[in-house]
């Protein structure tokens, strides 16, 4: 029965696709010219014959199709491809990945694919897993792209040379080589170049180190431009033509079986059904035309959306066109409306013969009259030439809208007073934000624990969903692939466990008691080596106490995540068996404790003291944790008004101090 429906849908689908393609012909015809970096295949490069090819070259052209554009395509270098967009504005559009710095110069569409980037370096060397062990290598980048910006900003990594090339082929060339030691370049491109030209001695790290979105662009006064390339890739998308081309140009190559099996199935169902289509003809015939009927439907309702959505995108760009305009009333003596641009009108909801001569303080609200009264009063004894103020206008349907006005004197030609001049701007959108930032506000100090918890359901799905695609399928490079996002998503998940510790440590309530040092201290040990499946009689933890009690006056829950993130880094940066760990406590005055975490372990380089600290900070032990463990501990110590230091040299063990003031058990701490 599958396949009997898989057959008619063969026979009338192309139909209904051709009548809809011819509709989608009714756009005004343009045109307009598209740069592309000659070599960035697969996305966009020039063929031997010196023809445009890729995947964003196809996909602008499927987009002119649905349009009624018609596309010219100039390959070029990528720096001269920027210059001729940004600069000269030769060049109508382009291909960019999106980053915050350039939406300065540019405007970005949605995004046409997401691009991995991944370290690669000869297979000869030791593979490069995260940017932190770049420290004092040679890097091969193209230039003028999103990685020589990322690297301008990461001005902490300390590396050897920053080499730039003219295209990724020729950073990867620089690898191979040997002129560099490792190139940081898009996956997919990478893997197109190995198997054109049959490269086997590079690899590349197990995680991609950063994901871009690739977006068109146009010049920031192309605006309306940049609308119709979006609403053409929404149309591209819906036609499955953009499905198409994904799986042409950016789909790892199938095996003989694999490319056509599907098509081998359809051919034998197609003779199968020949011998009983003479049967069910009737009945066949009647359920496809039901079929048809529901796909029609479907069609014009999504067809309809699609309308729906781009009229309020159209009249979203209108409002945000409207916002930004300056509107000059002129009022006389009497505070009577003179004269006032429409978009006066409009935005109060007024026709304009229905506000000349209209008292202003009718439309404004109470507190802004009496604002006004006084500025317009304090003008005219000539104190100031001008003043700026905040006025609250009530429309015609009473609903408030802010503006931002600019007073001043309005003169005759003899330079007699005759009324006043009010340069007026819509704010309303920015007034409502600034309002619902103080509910924002209220808000973050509970998202960082309500989004790792509620992202647990769906990265459980994704790991049953990886586990699924392990089953169902032998393909090695498709394993890989399951591989790298099952690791990803572990690494995620200990990001958000440790986001929702952030968020406690941050945000809760300070819970003064009195309890045992030693306890907590017997307490952590055991969680830390059940973690890790060891054997905690095996542990070599010594307590010292230099007190006259082992009790502390603090908040429990606090000290317990600090101690954990301490011990913890001393097992995972060293042996769980091997290394001895001496914690020593006192009381070092009346108001303050002291406790010392000594290892004698590896140790920690001077030049790395002040970045453990750092968020996401990982050192060379980058498989074991998300980098926040110490983060998390300085974070506790200044929430208890405490300090930490930190001595420690490479290969002579490291010793930690915290020091911090003694509770009382009376204090009701909230911390907000």
């Amino acid at each position: 029965m599958k396949l009997s429906r898989t057959l008619l849908l063969s026979i009338f689908i192309p139909l209904g696709l051709f009548g809809q393609s011819k509709s989608n012909n009714t756009f005004p015809e343009k045109s307009i010219n598209y740069g592309i970096d000659k070599t960035y295949e697969p996305y966009e490069f020039v063929n031997k014959d010196g023809e445009a090819e890729g995947f964003n070259v196809d996909i602008v052209q499927a987009i002119a199709k649905e349009l009624n554009w018609e596309i010219s395509i100039y390959p070029y270098d990528w720096r001269i491809v920027r210059y001729k967009l940004e600069v000269t504005n030769e060049l109508d559009a382009s291909a960019y990945f999106k980053t915050a710095a350039r939406e300065d110069s540019i405007l970005f569409s949605r995004p046409i694919s997401l691009v991995y980037y991944s370290i690669f370096t000869r297979s000869d060397k030791n593979p490069v897993e995260d940017l932190f062990s770049l420290s004092g290598k040679k890097v091969a980048i193209q230039e003028v792209t999103i990685v020589e910006e990322y690297f301008n900003q990461l001005g902490f990594l300390d590396l050897e040379q920053l080499q730039t090339y003219t295209s990724e082929s020729a950073a990867i060339d620089a690898v191979v080589r040997g002129e560099a030691d490792c190139a940081i370049t898009s996956f997919m491109t990478t893997n197109y170049k190995m198997e054109a030209e049959n490269i086997s001695n590079i690899q590349s790290s197990s995680d991609p180190v950063f994901i871009a979105e690739y977006c068109f662009v146009v010049n920031k006064k192309e605006s309306a431009l940049l609308d119709s390339l979006n609403w053409g890739l929404r149309l591209v998308k819906a036609s499955g033509e953009y499905d198409a081309l994904y799986q042409k140009w950016l789909t790892p190559k199938k095996g003989w079986w694999e490319e056509n099996k599907e098509i081998v199935i359809i051919i034998v169902a197609v003779f199968f059904l020949l011998a009983v289509m003479t049967l069910v003809y009737i009945y066949s015939l009647q359920k496809s035309v039901r079929k048809k009927s529901q796909l029609i439907k479907r069609e014009i309702q999504n067809r309809t959306e699609a309308e729906w959505e781009l009229r309020e995108s159209e009249n979203l760009r209108s409002k945000m066109e409207a916002f930004t305009s300056v509107m000059l009333v002129e009022i006389n003596l009497e505070q009577s409306i003179i004269q006032a641009p429409k978009l006066f009108y409009s935005i109060l909801g007024f026709d304009e013969n229905e506000l000349n001569g209209v008292n202003i303080h009718q439309l404004l609200s109470a507190n802004s009259v009496v604002k006004d009264k006084e500025i317009k009063s304090i003008l005219l004894n000539n104190e100031f030439s001008f003043l700026d103020a905040e006025y609250e206008f009530k429309t015609s349907s009473n609903v408030p809208v802010w503006m931002d006005s600019s007073t001043s004197l309005l003169y005759d030609i003899n330079n007699k007073i005759v009324g006043f001049k009010q340069f007026l701007r819509d704010i309303t959108p920015l007034k409502e934000a600034n309002l619902n930032l103080k509910d924002l506000n209220a808000e973050l100090a509970n998202f960082m624990y309500k989004t790792s918890h509620d992202v647990r359901g769906p990265i459980a799905n994704v790991l049953g969903l990886v586990n699924l695609g392990n089953l169902t399928t032998n393909d090695k490079e498709i394993l890989s692939y399951f591989s790298m996002i099952e690791k990803s998503v572990h690494k995620l998940e200990h990001i958000f466990n440790d986001f929702r510790e952030v968020s406690f440590i941050l945000h809760g309530d300070l819970n003064i008691t009195t309890f045992d040092v030693k306890e907590l201290v017997e307490e952590v040990s055991i969680a830390i080596f059940l973690k890790r499946n060891k054997d905690i009689k095996r542990a070599k933890i010594d307590f010292e106490l230099l007190s006259e009690s082992k009790f502390i006056t603090s908040d429990r829950a606090l000290l317990k995540r600090l101690f954990y993130q301490l011990m913890e880094n001393v097992f995972e940066h060293n042996s769980y068996y091997d290394t001895q760990l001496k914690i020593t406590y006192e009381k070092y005055n009346s108001t303050h404790y002291k406790i010392y975490f000594e290892d004698d372990g590896i140790g920690i380089p001077e030049e790395l003291h002040k970045k453990v600290f750092e968020v996401f900070f990982k050192g060379k032990r980058s498989d074991i944790n998300v980098g926040m463990g110490l983060y998390m501990a300085k974070k506790v110590i200044t929430r208890l008004n405490g300090e930490l230091n930190l001595k420690s040299e490479s290969g002579g063990g490291t010793t930690i101090e915290i020091l911090f003031p003694v509770r009382q058990m009376t204090e009701n701490i909230t911390y907000n």
